[in-house]
């Protein structure tokens, strides 16, 4: 490339190679980033996403968000100039029951194009957690109270009644497993054998919406010495 300099009377014509007008802009072309994956658990806003260039040092990661009905997008706070390849937006205050879109960007000394996510609408996409699970033994029972995993959920605030859950049980010495389907907040286990140790694991499930949860940590108690 020829690039013109103008004296108060000369003319002069300087050869400039491309790659110096390359790093002059911002050095080498970053790619976007690709295969973006929203998982949301509860109240938790988790982003993940795959580097185009590992090849490339010192690159960080940025997202905007634009609501329905926007034509502005508005920085994610909790995702700016991550140096990794996740971050969480859980602090944001969203409508859950509103459609949201997202774009990310690769930043170095320029910056990527933009990729956009597909909108989605964080209800439909939420997972339900593992519940929290409390025993009390009896001689010959077993007391479970179960309540869900966030407690004062925006997630759930409307279905706060509507869960129901299943658990598995088994005696820990045999490991033979019951299962227990559709069962409340409080549930009492009957007829089990008393000084013995009993384990078990919960989930909850929203009929309603066809939402499944995952199951909680196992817990084990030993049932009471009888009266």
């Amino acid at each position: 490339m020829m690039v013109v300099l103008l004296g108060a009377t000369t003319l002069v014509l300087v050869a400039v190679a491309p790659w110096v007008l390359s790093a002059a802009a911002g050095g080498k072309n970053l790619k976007s980033p690709q295969k973006v994956e929203v998982d949301i658990i509860d109240d938790n806003f988790i982003l993940r996403w795959n580097r185009s260039d590992e090849s490339v040092g010192n690159v960080t990661f940025s997202f905007d968000y634009q609501k329905t009905g926007m034509d502005n997008w508005i920085k994610l706070s909790g995702c700016q100039n991550i140096t990794s390849t996740k971050c969480n937006f859980s602090s944001l205050k969203l409508n859950v029951y509103e459609e949201i879109k997202l774009r990310i960007r690769a930043e170095k000394e320029n910056t990527s194009s933009w990729y956009e996510v597909d909108s989605f609408t964080p209800f439909r996409k939420a997972q339900i957690g593992p519940p929290e699970v409390h025993l009390e033994a009896e001689d010959k029972a077993i007391v479970i109270h179960i309540s869900p995993g966030t407690k004062d959920s925006v997630m759930w605030a409307l279905d706060g009644l509507s869960f129901t859950y299943s658990l598995v049980i088994w005696k820990n010495s045999s490991g033979v497993e019951e299962r227990i389907e559709n069962i409340y907040s409080r549930h009492k286990i009957y007829k089990l054998s008393p000084e013995t140790t009993y384990c078990l694991k919960v989930k909850a499930a929203l009929l309603t919406s066809w939402k499944i949860g995952v199951y909680s940590p196992v817990h084990c108690i030993k049932t009471t010495a009888p009266f």
